[in-house]
């Protein structure tokens, strides 16, 4: 029997699972056989390494050693690796060999098995992007894959330089093709790009044109992108500062022509559902040159954002608006006419309405008056007294109208119903949760690299991660599904 300085103790946790679902992906086959490199320890399990890592709350490169110094390492990664297998240098070179083969051709390949062994349907696909900021300087070079630098900040943090992650998903926010980007990126030249790649990568999953659906926001609905789209199915967001969502908008709230969806998912808090309701019509819209067929949302939830902006004006519109009306109350006129003009002046906004009363001052004489002799009347002053009060009407249907948005579709009424529209297109939100994977402060910490190259590579570990552990979710929600199992949340 060994005595217990004999005995070690290690920690495997959720790891052992991560392992089995990495085998059924064929990451370390894949990985070693692409790379072919001649390392002590094979490159396939040092990318392993580090995607467990990555889903105990990743640790900085040159900690990653430290990290596994309390796990059994030939247990969870290979028979003859230590921890000492995960120094810096050793992550290091297998982070180069990755970049020079083809950072997202490696992912491709270890998706593509991926999804034919999990069976995966790729028939709608979701794309968006966001932006990563990063401390330090990042002089740009020519070899650099990416431009670390300024740019719309979707993180508030304009101060920072960073880089943009593009992420197009599948079935049950399946991550099926990703990519690094420069910092300043535009998001309608990005959805560009992604159009000419979108045949191949989708034909590589069996798929053809019109065998899938791109779902994406407001960005791909420009002139040059849905000339590419010609031939390729699409949902998207007619962007709201285009005049015909207006139109469409108002047209439908005059209309009052509504099909009702109901609730698209229910959530209960403290016994209400806080889901969104829907009610929906279809027009045909042209645009381009090129008929669409659009459908307007009415969700009975605000959309925040718009709602706050609503607010904001409303704000900004009486200060305005009531400013002008002290200002015009502090000017005397002669005549009556000339007060009169200067009231109409004040029109109605669009938020508020101003009602004027003309009131007439007598200008006095200088000296009393004679002892039962009325004052002396020496001019007529006119003064407009103006009152601003909200437009309750007029605000009331700028909030209904806020809570409008119009879905803009080349998919026939044949192939999908305007509930299916919408459903389809509001699984878009299951991007922002993956994003919301990447960019949380334990999994994606610091980047603490010098290299635009390595952080290339090291984007591909956490996607794989993303892939990984949203399969494990796909398992476990499909089990729980056909079981009738419940699982209790932070709510009990």
């Amino acid at each position: 029997m060994p005595s217990p300085g004999e005995i070690e103790a290690f920690v495997t946790a959720h790891l052992p699972i991560v392992k089995q679902y990495a085998a059924r992906m064929g990451l370390v086959d894949i990985v070693d056989r692409e790379l072919d490199c001649r390392m002590h320890v094979s490159p396939g399990e040092i990318l392993l390494g580090l995607v467990m890592d990555v889903l105990c709350g990743r640790s900085p490169v040159y900690r990653v050693e430290e990290f596994y110094r309390t796990r059994d390492v030939a247990l969870l990664v290979g028979k003859e690796m230590t921890a000492e297998s995960f120094n810096d240098d050793a992550i290091g070179r297998v982070l180069d060999r990755v970049y020079n083969f083809g950072t997202w051709k490696l992912f491709s390949l270890v998706c593509l098995k991926a999804f034919q062994n999990f069976e995966v349907d790729c028939s709608v696909a979701h794309h968006d992007t966001t932006s990563a900021s990063v401390w330090g300087e990042y002089e740009p070079s020519p070899d650099d894959p990416m431009l670390i630098t300024h740019g719309f900040s979707k993180d508030k943090r304009p101060d920072l330089k960073q880089f943009i992650l593009s992420l197009l998903c599948v079935e049950d926010n399946l991550p099926c093709h990703a990519g690094i980007l420069d910092g300043n990126a535009s998001d309608k030249k990005t959805n560009g790009k992604l159009l000419m790649e979108l045949p191949r990568i989708m034909a590589r999953h069996g798929l053809g044109a019109r065998e899938f659906i791109y779902v994406a926001d407001s960005a791909l609905a420009t002139k040059e992108n849905l000339a590419i789209m010609e031939g390729t199915r699409f949902i998207t967001r007619l962007p709201a500062n285009f005049d015909a969502c207006g139109e469409l908008i108002k047209k439908a709230m005059a209309s009052c022509s509504w099909q009702d969806v109901g609730r698209l998912a229910h959530r209960i808090i403290k016994g209400k559902d806080i889901c969104a309701s829907y009610r929906m019509q279809e027009e045909s819209l042209e645009l381009y040159g090129r008929n669409y067929r659009v459908c307007i949302v009415h969700s009975d939830a605000h959309d925040k954002r718009r709602k706050k902006r609503i607010a904001k004006a409303i704000g900004k519109d009486a200060a305005t608006w009531k400013t002008k009306a002290e200002e015009l109350g502090k000017k005397k006129f002669f005549c009556l006419p000339d007060a009169e003009s200067a009231a109409l002046s004040l029109q109605n906004s669009a938020f508020h309405k101003v009602s004027c009363s003309i009131e007439q001052r007598p200008v006095y004489g200088r000296g009393r008056p004679r002892q039962g002799e009325a004052r002396q009347v020496k001019a007529i002053h006119y003064h407009v007294q103006a009152t601003v009060h909200e437009d309750k009407e007029a605000i009331e249907k700028l909030k209904e109208e806020a809570g409008c948005f119009v879905l803009m579709t080349n998919v026939s009424v044949d192939e999908k119903s305007g509930p299916e529209i919408l459903r389809i297109y509001k699984e878009q939100d299951g991007i922002e949760k993956n994003f919301g994977f990447l960019k949380d402060p334990l999994v994606a910490n610091d980047v603490f690299l010098k290299k635009p190259r390595r952080i290339e590579a090291m984007g591909l570990v956490l996607v794989l991660a993303l892939l990984l552990w949203r399969l494990m979710e796909r398992a476990m929600r499909r089990k729980t599904k056909e079981e009738k199992i419940t699982l209790p949340g932070w709510n009990n």
